[in-house]
């Protein structure tokens, strides 16, 4: 069976997620506090296998230096449309707590899907928040659904679309796709506050509800 731990990195507060199968483990969103993520690591004897990013904003991915030195051979995965300005648009940081990161050489884009270590997911592709955002979706080996949605959607509200890259027409259009994708008993965990259900956001997100005619 699938588990999966929440570390809550930064001064953003940012959700970095531990995911695991057995001893092999996936890091998704590592965005601050690298000590602490291999502390989380060591502590449940974990090996990472895998880093998993749902996008590319600086504190979501401001500990993937010091992680890479102690693991320089796990791949990273991110979709491609974030790899030209992740690690270099000059608003893409927030010195002195998130500095740029350097680009990994082990850059992975794999499509919709992706296995590594004895887990697997669907990557839906989710742009809106950023160009190319993507949720990660978890079906087997769990008990329900499990969606890692990153800043696509939060208890309550939807990512912010005012930063460079951001489209809110896009995002919107991601929303009726992710909902129409995913089962209402879905677990979204999101890249900052609680966790949720899709059923719950469905009746309560005033950003999900249905437009009215007047």
């Amino acid at each position: 069976m699938i588990e999966y731990s929440t570390l809550v990195t930064g001064p953003l507060g940012e959700n970095c997620y531990l995911l695991w199968k057995d001893s092999n483990a996936w890091i998704i969103d590592p965005g601050a506090d690298a000590d602490e993520i291999t502390a989380e690591l060591a502590a449940r004897k974990l090996m990472p296998v895998s880093i998993l990013l749902t996008h590319g904003h600086f504190d979501h991915l401001g500990a993937l230096d010091a992680l890479l030195k102690q693991w320089p051979e796990i791949p990273v995965v991110l979709r491609r449309e974030e790899w030209d300005w992740a690690f270099t648009h000059a608003m893409n940081q927030y010195p002195p707590f998130y500095l740029h990161q350097h680009r990994p050489k082990n850059l992975l884009a794999p499509g919709d899907t992706y296995a590594c270590g004895g887990l697997s997911a669907r990557l839906l592709p989710s742009p809106g928040h950023t160009p190319g955002g993507q949720c990660i979706l978890l079906t087997d080996d769990v008990p329900a659904p499990i969606c890692f949605t990153g800043d696509t959607i939060f208890k309550g509200s939807i990512g912010r679309t005012d930063l460079p890259g951001g489209s809110f027409a896009q995002l919107n259009e991601t929303l009726r796709q992710l909902t129409a994708a995913l089962a209402p008993e879905t677990t979204l965990l999101p890249g900052h506050g609680p966790a949720t259900t899709l059923a719950h956001e469905l009746k309560f997100n005033p950003f999900l509800q249905p437009e009215e005619d007047f």
